[in-house]
C-alpha cells in the first residue's frame, strides 16, 4: 500500500511538471506588445577604476594596464536625450504556447577587460560560447540568479588569447557573466524557452510579436533600475502598447 502511494505522489508529480511546459503551436493571426522604455531622471553613467591585484607579477600587471585602462566606463546606463534607455530586457512571463524558440547560440567576448555584448538573449538549447581576445587571462563564470542567490552554472578559464570554450544552456532564466580575475567585469544573459523576449535599443523601443492573443504579465529588467512588472492584454492581429518609466535603483 505504501508503494502504491508513492507511486500515485510520483504520477501527480509528474503531470503537474508537464501540464505547465510550454507548447509549441502555429500561430496564425498573432498579437505583438511593443512600446518604450525610458527613464525618471537624468543619469549619469558611472566610472569603473581598474583595480590590479597585489599578486600580479610587475610584467603582468603593466599587461593588464595596457589592455584594461586605468578606468572603464560602466555603460550601466546608456540613456538618449530624451531619457529612453538601452539594453532593457523585456520579457514575456507566462506564456503556456506559442513559436517555438529560435536556435540562437550566444559568444560573451572579454575584449579589452569588458563583456560583449553587455546583455543578450539565447534559449534553451541554445550553446554558450566564451571568449577571451584579450592577451591577458580571464575567468568567465556563467551563474544563474534565483530571487536573491547566484548559483554558478560553467567557471571556464581562459588564460590564452583568442581562446574559445563553448557549452550548452540547459537553464531557463536570467543568468549573469562574472570574471573571477576582474572583479568589476559583468554581463547579462536571459535564457528563454519561447521567443517573446526583447531588448531595447538605443531609442529604448523594443517589439515582441506573434503572441496568441491572451492576457500577459510582462516583466522590465535593467541592472540599475527597479524591476516592474505590468499586466499587458494581447488581442489578435493588434499591437497592445506597454511604455515604462523606470526609478534608478
Amino acid at each position: 500500500m505504501k508503494k502504491f502511494f508513492v507511486l500515485v505522489i510520483a504520477f501527480s508529480l509528474l503531470l503537474a511538471a508537464t501540464s505547465f511546459a510550454y507548447e509549441v503551436v502555429d500561430v496564425k493571426n498573432g498579437g505583438s506588445i511593443k512600446g518604450k522604455i525610458k527613464a525618471a531622471e537624468k543619469i549619469k553613467d558611472p566610472m569603473i577604476q581598474i583595480k590590479i591585484s597585489p599578486k600580479e607579477t610587475p610584467a603582468d600587471a603593466a599587461k593588464i594596464r595596457t589592455t584594461c585602462g586605468q578606468d572603464q566606463q560602466a555603460h550601466m546606463y546608456i540613456i538618449s536625450p530624451a531619457n529612453e534607455v538601452k539594453n532593457v530586457l523585456v520579457i514575456v512571463e507566462d506564456v503556456k504556447k506559442g513559436k517555438a524558440a529560435p536556435k540562437k547560440d550566444v559568444t560573451i567576448d572579454n575584449n579589452k577587460c569588458y563583456f560583449q555584448p553587455l546583455v543578450s538573449i539565447s534559449y534553451k538549447g541554445s550553446n554558450f560560447t566564451a571568449k577571451n581576445s584579450d592577451p591577458v587571462m580571464h575567468n568567465t563564470n556563467l551563474g544563474i540568479l534565483l530571487q536573491d542567490k547566484r548559483a554558478s552554472v560553467y567557471n571556464l578559464a581562459l588564460p590564452n588569447k583568442d581562446q574559445v570554450i563553448t557549452k550548452p544552456l540547459k537553464r531557463i532564466g536570467l543568468h549573469q557573466v562574472k570574471c573571477s580575475t576582474h572583479e568589476w567585469m559583468r554581463a547579462y544573459i536571459y535564457v528563454s524557452e519561447h521567443p517573446y523576449v526583447a531588448i531595447t535599443d538605443a531609442s529604448g523601443s523594443f517589439e515582441i510579436k506573434d503572441l496568441p492573443p491572451g492576457k500577459y504579465k510582462v516583466k522590465v529588467w535593467h541592472e540599475g533600475f527597479k524591476e516592474v512588472t505590468k499586466d499587458v492584454d494581447v488581442s489578435a492581429g493588434k499591437a497592445s502598447d506597454l511604455n515604462v518609466t523606470l526609478t534608478k535603483k
